[in-house]
């Protein structure tokens, strides 16, 4: 992706979801701790709440999906550090 001239997050974050490289828009202080899964997950739902007012998901439909990405992420962290963690959003 050219970065030289300035294009706005919803540009980017598309352009980088259709090149296949969604994990280019993570934060590099991150340092790849977190779950990718998770990140893509959220990113798409993200970039679909900026649509036109149509598109856009229900409030409904983006807690579902935020509460999808935490269990997800939530697995991936118990898959890496052993550890097991029960969170409600309720």
């Amino acid at each position: 992706m050219n970065t030289a001239k300035p294009m706005s997050l919803d540009k980017m974050a598309s352009t980088l979801i259709q090149d296949g490289n969604v994990l280019e828009f993570a934060d590099p202080r991150l340092n790849g701790e977190y779950s990718t899964e998770a990140f893509d997950l959220s990113l798409k739902l993200a970039l679909s709440c900026t649509g036109h007012k149509k598109q856009r998901p229900s409030m409904e439909q983006v807690v579902s999906r935020l509460e999808k990405a935490l269990e997800i992420s939530m697995r991936d962290d118990e898959k890496h550090n052993g550890i097991s963690i029960a969170v409600s959003l309720a």
